[in-house]
């Protein structure tokens, strides 16, 4: 283990993820943040994704060229994104099971962004735990496992029992969000205990740059009207409205082309509903891209959009902000604290394609770069001071 740290001053964070690309989603893109912020102050604990990594024991991992504490509870092939065991479970029971041995790096502060994870950890035992809310619905609610709506209610009753264990919580969404988390608690839960704290993106990253240079270096048209959407492909993330919506659209703008960027467990079926509605010249699945490739797809498009059903704080629409694209989206929890309408981009209240379309042709006129001052507060630079600032390291 790292000895050149008081580890009273470390932090270990527990996640389901492998700190570097595996799976996707907002959980990891947070872990990497705290990561680049803290560096080997951190001690992690996280699933192997490569064979020579040892499972249940603690060993020294370098991640990005920094040596981590690194602790795996299971080995997983990263090309599967949906397995037997749903992951939530599998993380419970295995965290559960090592929690003996990820302890004896005798480390205090805790970080958290699962609830499943919670559950085996908070208990009465006097640590440090941070825990951060990174959406704020009944994760259950929205699972790719059917099943797992029927114990929905009972999961999230044992979940707020157990936040009375932790010492800070933080809660990336906005008031309305916050509000009907506190109403689903009963009592369990108080405004009071919650500190609004917005994801983080890298401003070093996400920030304009040359439209026609961009789409130089990626090979792409000058003459195309290019809309994208970054994210996990997933049945919330509403990638059959875009779709219909980019329908509508394609009819008035007649030289666009809609990028998908990500990976998830509806790939099979996006890539089918392409093919069925003749689209593909037109909708393009370009798969999982590095943060420095996506700021380039970003920067290289017109229009940014969302049809989401349920987000947290949004840190795609936040990096598509940044970068001066603007944006038509639903209006998910964070949509209306992140777009300026009119300034930036549109919010749709409803998910009516009609309506959706119209706002994506109003938006896409804006001229680039659009308004980004509001969305540069959440720069990763300041994670660090901001984080210590409400949750005191002991």
């Amino acid at each position: 283990m790292n000895k050149h740290f008081d580890n009273n001053k470390r932090i270990l964070v527990i996640d389901f993820c492998n700190y570097e690309d595996y799976p996707i989603g907002g959980y990891l893109s947070f872990a990497k943040n705290l990561m680049g912020c803290f560096g080997h102050d951190l001690a992690l604990v996280g699933i192997a994704t490569q064979h020579n990594d040892p499972v249940g024991k603690w060993f020294q991992k370098d991640i990005n060229g920094c040596k981590y504490d690194f602790f795996a509870i299971a080995r997983y092939n990263r090309s599967k994104t949906k397995h037997l065991i749903p992951d939530r479970l599998a993380g419970f029971l295995l965290v559960n099971y090592y929690k003996k041995r990820i302890f004896k790096i005798d480390i205090t502060n805790i970080f958290i962004q699962r609830q499943e994870l919670l559950l085996s950890i908070a208990g009465s035992n006097c640590r440090n735990i941070c825990y951060s809310f990174a959406g704020l619905e009944n994760p259950l609610n929205i699972s790719k496992y059917r099943y797992a709506g029927h114990i929905a209610n009972l999961f999230e009753w044992f979940f707020f029992k157990r936040l009375k264990f932790v010492k800070t919580i933080l809660a990336s969404g906005d008031e309305n969000a916050i509000d009907e988390m506190i109403q689903r608690s009963n009592g369990e839960v108080s405004k009071q205990s919650i500190i609004k704290f917005p994801t983080r993106i890298n401003t070093d990253i996400f920030r304009p740059l040359s439209r026609v240079e961009v789409r130089k270096e990626l090979n792409l048209s000058n003459t195309a009207t290019i809309l994208i959407t970054t994210g996990r492909l997933a049945p919330l993330k509403g990638w059959k409205f875009m779709i219909d919506c980019f329908i509508l659209f394609e009819k008035e703008v007649s030289n666009s082309k809609f990028y998908f960027i990500g990976e998830g467990e509806e790939y099979k079926k996006i890539q089918d509903y392409i093919a069925k509605n003749n689209l593909t010249e037109k909708v393009l699945l370009v798969g999982e891209k590095k943060s420095e490739e996506i700021a380039l797809f970003l920067n290289a498009s017109d229009l940014f959009i969302m049809g989401s059903y349920k987000e947290g704080w949004s840190t795609s629409l936040i990096e598509a902000i940044a970068c001066g694209i603007p944006a038509c989206v639903t209006n998910f929890s964070s949509a209306k604290d992140i777009i300026i309408e009119g300034e930036n981009g549109y919010v749709i209240d409803e998910h009516n394609t009609e309506m959706f379309a119209k706002g994506m042709l109003r938006a896409v006129e804006m001229p680039s770069p659009v308004y980004n001052d509001n969305v540069m507060e959440y720069g990763v630079n300041k994670l660090k001071a901001e984080l210590l600032k409400i949750w005191e390291l002991i």
